[in-house]
């Protein structure tokens, strides 16, 4: 049984893969309809998957081998790629607003000193980033191509690559220039001079004339300034300290999200960054089999919740002002599985229920589950599906450091939501069998 995918006719990103890619019929069918707000598919086995980098991944796999390349070969290319389709994305909506000049340049900048997005290859960050520069290239004149001249000679080089094999239908060949103006240089000859003092080259004083602008330009550095002398000294220093510095400046740029907390070392104040890793948690969808009141502790739940594991695990909550113990028993819950044990008022809580709150704190909502999950399978953040769920270490903020950034957006889906240049991106949070939501808390925090 094929695949059935469904996407905006518009999506330029998935549909020139689609069609780069040329994927056979027997295993993928294409529904193309309006209005689609993400992409989805049907997998063959029934599982329903959504969002651009899912279905993106999902169409290599299709593919076969000689593809796969194209998601990245080592764990560390994968998150490299993951990374910069995350770039493109927050890229493409900044481009539809007053932001979009500063994206450009910035982004022209950063190809100064790169062929590809990621790495030294093709790879499905360009077609992202193909998708989004398509429409401000088109449409751009000679002039601004040269501008941008980064920018111009990375994209003509992705739209012919993604056309290598198979043709491409959606869009069509920009008609870009290459050829560049050439400037007319004028030397300016100093009238003071007297045609006499000009010597003919390969004359006997011809040493002589070599040697007079050197002893010239000598006479003119030993004439600087002080302040000149100054200032160049500053910028080598600052130079020096900025080289140094490169480390600490990488590290920065690639956590979009950070928690800093200060502490004292020997009477000096120190700063830690804590970066965002929503990998790391350890979500998981449980079912609760057990609600009991606290018996020291009116305002908290005591669970039993079956997390796929041996035994189920016992969870303290403090849900008694927001819902009855009914609304709890025998019914599926999503929950964060490692972080430390932690005892409250007397009874150890293994696990965390994650609940979304309104904005003014009055409502509380369990977060949903899909119907056919069951008790056990992993949650994950589009983009950010791990693979370590040791113990989170207390030291690293790990979940103090995330949690700020979970929200439920317009959609009713709970998400990791990233904010760079003024541009919000979500990535939702799903399960093998859909995505996870809430029933009515839109804009309501997640903890």
């Amino acid at each position: 049984m094929a695949v059935t995918l469904q996407i905006e006719p518009t999506d330029i990103s998935i549909n020139v893969l689609v069609e780069s890619l040329a994927i056979t019929s027997s295993k993928l069918m294409v529904i193309k309809k309006k209005d689609i707000a993400t992409p989805s598919a049907t997998l063959a086995n029934g599982i329903k998957i959504s969002g651009p980098v899912v279905i993106a991944k999902m169409l290599v796999d299709l593919a076969g081998a000689a593809s796969l390349l194209l998601a990245g070969e080592s764990d560390s290319e994968k998150a490299s790629i993951s990374k910069h389709i995350d770039v493109a994305l927050i890229l493409q909506k900044a481009l539809n607003t007053t932001a979009k000049d500063a994206a450009l340049n910035e982004l022209n900048k950063t190809l100064e000193s790169k062929v590809f997005a990621s790495g030294t290859r093709l790879s499905l960050a360009d077609y992202f980033f193909y998708s989004a520069l398509y429409t401000s290239v088109a449409k751009a004149n000679k002039q601004t191509r040269l501008d941008l001249c980064n920018i111009t000679r990375y994209f003509d080089l992705i739209q012919h690559l993604v056309r290598a094999k198979n043709p491409v239908a959606i869009t069509e060949l920009v008609d870009i220039d290459l050829d560049v103006p050439v400037e007319e240089i004028q030397i300016a000859v100093d009238s003071k001079k007297k045609s006499g003092d000009v010597k003919d080259a390969g004359t006997k004083d011809e040493k002589t004339s070599q040697a007079a602008p050197a002893a010239e330009k000598k006479a003119v550095n030993n004439e600087k300034p002080a302040s000149a002398k100054a200032d160049a000294e500053t910028k080598e220093k600052k130079e020096k300290k900025g080289k140094g510095d490169d480390k600490k400046v990488k590290a920065e740029a690639e956590a979009p999200v950070s928690k800093a907390s200060t502490k004292f070392t020997n009477g000096k104040q120190e700063t830690e960054v804590f970066k965002a890793e929503p990998e790391r948690l350890d979500l998981r969808v449980g079912y609760i089999t057990s609600v009991k009141k606290h018996p020291d502790a009116e305002s908290l739940f005591v669970e039993e919740i079956d997390v796929g594991e041996d035994k189920p695990r016992t969870v303290v909550s403090g849900l008694v002002k927001y819902m009855k113990e009914e609304d709890l028993l025998n019914r599926k819950v999503v929950l964060l599985c490692n972080l430390k044990p932690a005892k409250m008022r007397g009874i150890e809580s293994q696990a965390m229920v994650l609940a979304a709150t309104s904005i003014d704190g009055t409502i509380v909502e369990l977060l949903d589950a899909p119907a056919s999950s069951k008790a056990g399978d992993r949650c994950w953040f589009d983009s950010h599906r791990g693979t370590d769920f040791s113990p989170l270490n207390t030291k690293k903020k790990t979940w103090e450091t995330v949690q700020p950034t979970l929200k439920v957006d317009g959609f009713k889906q709970a998400v990791y939501s990233i904010s760079e240049a003024g541009v919000t991106i979500n990535r939702v949070l799903r399960t093998s069998e859909g995505e996870i939501t809430v029933k009515t808390v839109i804009g309501a925090s997640i903890k």
